[in-house]
């Protein structure tokens, strides 16, 4: 794995390719790593809000390049063509945050539609699997690599009403640490970050019977500070999993 020669900032000038970059978390974690240096792949379906949030990285951030790759992630020709592009350009991935996710209305796993049930696993939890799939090739080639999965409390958790999205993310728990054993020997990190209820766009729309307490909920700056904890240890320091929550209850 390629390292700067920069000791007090290992990360700097190493790739990362971020998935869901337009908003919340993603969001957030862009603006993180992009002033650990890194360069980065944003990746979201909103090409539109993906330049604007380049142009705000460059601003703060001038030293580092940015690459834009449109990518619906339920679509595994567009996840390879992530990579792709990703690899023409930089030549190495050193960090995958798969981090692109939905969340379906609450509600009756009986009265969830099957478009809503194929949107939340084939985004959640495909999509993760699609990307963590093609970057892996990559990541064994170069000898190491971190892939770093954003999951959630409801991945360790069944929550009534929320079944499907439950499964997705126990889904991903189970790739995650499966994975995690399959390339230790390669030098390779797999990842699970699993916050609580974070303040993000996610809410707005799930029709919830009563309104949950934004203000007490953990932000998108919070988890990408725990993103950027994780991304900063040494390379023979292995953090498994994190969970983190407000302290407050907020539902």
């Amino acid at each position: 794995m390629t390292h700067s020669h920069n000791p007090a900032n290992p990360l700097a000038g190493q790739v990362a390719i971020i998935t869901g970059a337009s908003q919340g978390i993603g969001d957030a974690i862009a603006h993180q790593l992009a002033q650990l240096g890194l360069h980065l792949v944003l990746s979201a379906r909103n090409t539109q809000k993906l330049n604007q949030l380049a142009e705000q990285l460059h601003q703060k951030a001038p030293g580092i390049k940015t690459l834009i790759v449109p990518c619906d992630v339920r679509d595994a020709a567009q996840v390879q063509h992530v990579v792709d592009e990703t690899l023409k350009t930089f030549g190495k991935i050193d960090i995958l945050i798969n981090n692109a996710g939905v969340a379906p209305h609450v509600g009756l796993l009986q009265e969830t539609s099957i478009e809503e049930i194929d949107r939340t696993i084939d985004t959640n939890l495909k999509g993760s699997i699609y990307f963590m799939r093609a970057v892996i090739p990559v990541m064994v080639q170069q000898h190491g690599g971190t892939i770093l999965n954003v999951n959630s409390v409801a991945g360790k958790t069944a929550y009534p009403y929320w079944a499907t999205y439950d499964a997705s993310k126990f889904g991903l728990h189970a790739v995650t640490e499966a994975v995690a054993e399959e390339q230790r020997t390669n030098n390779i990190k797999v990842i699970g970050i699993y916050p609580g209820p974070v303040d993000t766009p996610i809410w707005e729309g799930l029709h919830l019977d009563h309104e949950p307490k934004r203000k007490d909920m953990l932000t998108a700056e919070q988890v990408a500070e725990s993103v950027a904890f994780i991304l900063s240890q040494p390379p023979q320091v292995f953090i498994k999993g994190l969970d983190i929550s407000p302290l407050q209850p907020t539902v």
